[in-house]
């Protein structure tokens, strides 16, 4: 019996013990592509490291990540690499490799394997450097702000570029991304392949709005929006706090999500912010059905899974015209009402104004609902296991 092939998945993306929420996108994408593939799957997510008297806060939580672990059914390894918080930003990819080197060296040893790379920097200049000296294929996946953001810097840039030059393949999880990753890399567009994430469309339904409500402690009356995700100003969620002056007393917002903005938020809102904190997958799906709508006022996005789970779940959308928001809304200008609104990011007025609306419309969560199916895992889930045992050379 040959040895076993396996896709090695390469991220700091990926959910721990100690971090439970964090990348569980990654995850939930991997296990289905693993599985639809016959393949083996492992997972290598490097965490930082930092020296002893700056160890708090976030540091704090990577530093109780364990070397090793299962994690639901999956072997997790997170080797360390020396960081440098503030100051170490071109340092990183260099860093990530070598903190790396000998655990994919050991795997690379241990049978074919191909390196799946989330997050273009520094994780996927890291394993570009990897793949190089153990002579592995790897893939590379845009997610956001590594192309939207980090790319800006132009070294960096060209960093991601060399690697995406090398790689056997290029995605991204929505059109807007893949076009900003081809351009920043230099590459035709047609190189770089859209493989959107999809939702779990068993997780996230419609279901009993007054039993999520009282789940959650909250009011069975009176409006609800919801926001998740995490709590930086980049989300936009202060506009979100901003609109509710402009909406009846009995609107309320709930967030789900942490960060350095959330104690802000929830004083902001006078008594109709809750914050209740990062949640497991399945609560999440509870907050949906708990809510009349979703509110997603981000500067930047890639392609955000909260706006397919919303849908899913039967609940309108109110979002930024950002990343891949349009398409996920059906590329129509202006959108279907049924679905919800787009407006312009950092526009206070506009955002109250479209909240205002679709309060004031009927929802139809069933047709809302129907919508979404179509953004099931299947189709991306098969182009991916198709590609990862081409490059295995396992036959289609």
């Amino acid at each position: 019996m040959g040895r076993v092939k396996r896709i090695v998945t390469f991220t700091n993306l990926f959910p721990s013990s100690a971090l439970p929420t964090h990348g569980v996108f990654v995850h939930d994408r991997m296990r289905r592509v693993a599985a639809a593939a016959g393949l083996g799957w492992c997972v290598v997510a490097p965490v930082p490291q930092v020296a002893w008297p700056l160890r708090h806060g976030v540091y704090r939580r990577w530093a109780a990540v364990p070397a090793a672990e299962t994690w639901q059914g999956v072997a997790v390894e997170h080797p360390r690499y020396r960081h440098w918080p503030g100051c170490g930003q071109r340092r990183q990819a260099a860093a990530v490799a070598a903190g790396a080197r000998a655990v994919v060296g050991r795997l690379a040893a241990a049978g074919p394997i191909v390196l799946d790379a989330h997050y273009l920097w520094p994780d996927g200049v890291a394993a570009a450097e990897l793949a190089a000296a153990f002579g592995v294929p790897f893939t590379l996946t845009a997610r956001g702000s590594d192309v939207n953001v980090l790319a800006a810097d132009p070294w960096i840039a060209a960093r991601i570029a060399a690697a995406a030059t090398a790689a056997a393949s290029c995605w991204a999880v929505s059109g807007a991304l893949a076009a900003r990753f081809a351009a920043v890399a230099g590459l035709p567009r047609e190189r770089v392949a859209v493989a959107r994430n999809g939702v779990d469309l068993e997780r996230f339904r419609p279901g009993d709005a007054a039993a999520a409500r009282a789940e959650f402690g909250l009011p069975a009356t009176g409006r609800l929006l919801l926001g998740v995700g995490r709590l930086v100003p980049g989300k936009g969620f202060d506009l979100a706090v901003a609109a509710l002056a402009a909406l009846p007393a009995d609107v309320r917002l709930l967030l789900v999500g942490d960060g350095p903005e959330r104690r802000r938020l929830v004083a902001a809102g006078g008594g109709r912010v809750i914050g209740v904190g990062s949640l497991p997958p399945e609560r999440v799906a509870v907050a949906y059905r708990a809510a009349d709508l979703l509110v997603l006022p981000s500067e930047r996005e890639g392609w955000p899974n909260v706006v397919t789970e919303a849908l899913a779940s039967g609940l309108r959308v109110v979002a930024t015209r950002v990343g891949g928001i349009p398409e996920i809304l059906g590329d129509r200008d202006p959108v279907d009402p049924t679905l919800g609104a787009l407006v312009p990011p950092r526009d206070a007025a506009a955002l109250a104004a479209a909240i205002a609306r679709r309060r004031a419309a009927p929802a139809a969560p069933a047709a809302v609902r129907a919508f979404a199916e179509r953004y099931g895992w299947d189709a991306p889930v098969g182009l991916l296991a198709r590609r990862f045992r081409e490059l295995l050379g396992e036959a289609a």
